[in-house]
């Protein structure tokens, strides 16, 4: 599935810029989160089903006259590069694995002075500080999209407001979990390099879809048992919470890592690490929307087939 076309498809459709701009509204619990500069997560699903969640959180990045510019972490889909296939296969050698990890170690920044959205042009700011695991790789990102919409979304707010768009600097997460020896090192650095980037006028947002699950992802198993149509999101909900808690309050990123791989299918198991690291001890996370999406009609699969559209704040020790 050729994501990226899929969803600017989605973005060029007729209203689509209208679709987003009723959907500013201004809520309380984002704009206090805003306000805080907790760390918000939206989804990546499609526009019909992020599209409410972003736009609200653009709305308030762009009343909220404190915030100058936005770090935007996104998830690198690297699934289908052979680099990262080898990272992950348990039967390659250790030289082999670290090898790949080697190409798909830390986070990558998109080149370029503006991102060219559907509905016009967002600013891109440089950051100064540099750091070997944050690097630009244009070819790295020639297929991603998982902040494409975001960005989109961020111009049509400006538009609603009358003012410019917000600068926005993408920082696309690799892998940070060492496949030989289990290190967060890389996530550590990159974490070290945002927090020279972020300054008071900074907010920081990531994206990341918190399940996958069903019939083209691989049933989720909870103790053993599928999960029934029923029972899906009773379940994978705390599931979700629990993984937020081992990150974000244990500061078990392994335990993290592995729940968010086996378990939920959770795109932001490499960034876990990273936000963790960065809000430092004492960090908590609240799921404040959470939605299975139906993507079987997408996929053209059998359900179930679901993707969680989920908004969540990450913040520090008050």
């Amino acid at each position: 599935m050729d994501w990226k076309s899929y969803y600017e498809a989605e973005r060029q459709a007729p209203g689509a810029r209208e679709a987003i701009a009723a959907w500013l509204a201004v809520d309380e619990r984002i704009v206090s989160a805003v306000a805080r500069r907790d760390v918000l997560s939206f989804p990546h699903t499609a526009l019909r089903l992020a599209g409410p969640l972003q736009a609200r959180v653009a709305r308030a990045l762009t009343d909220d006259p404190t915030v100058e510019r936005v770090l935007a972490l996104g998830v690198l889909h690297a699934s289908g590069l052979d680099a990262y296939r080898t990272a992950l296969d348990e039967q390659a050698t250790p030289a082999a694995r670290g090898a790949g990890f080697e190409v798909v170690r830390g986070a990558f920044l998109p080149a370029g002075r503006a991102l060219e959205t559907a509905f016009g042009r967002v600013p891109q700011w440089d950051a100064s500080a540099r750091s070997d695991e944050v690097r630009p790789d244009q070819a790295m990102l020639r297929a991603e999209f998982s902040l494409d919409t975001f960005a989109g979304v961020l111009r049509v707010a400006a538009d609603a407001a009358g003012r410019p768009p917000l600068p926005v600097l993408p920082v696309f997460i690799g892998m940070t979990r060492d496949p030989v020896s289990g290190s967060f090192a890389v996530a550590e650095a990159v974490a070290d390099w945002m927090r020279a980037c972020v300054d008071a006028r900074t907010a920081v947002v990531a994206t990341g879809d918190l399940v996958h699950y069903g019939t083209a992802y691989g049933g989720a198993w909870i103790d053993g048992n599928p999960l029934s149509g029923e029972t899906i999101a009773s379940v994978l909900r705390p599931e979700v919470e629990r993984t937020l808690r081992a990150a974000f309050v244990a500061r078990d990123c392994d335990g993290a890592y592995r729940q968010s791989r086996e378990i939920l299918g959770n795109d932001q198991r490499e960034m876990l690490a990273v936000l963790s690291s960065y809000l430092g001890p004492g960090a908590s996370a609240a799921i404040l929307t959470f939605d299975l999406s139906d993507y079987s009609s997408i996929l053209g699969v059998e359900s179930p087939c679901f993707v969680a559209s989920a908004l969540a704040a990450y913040r520090r020790r008050a």
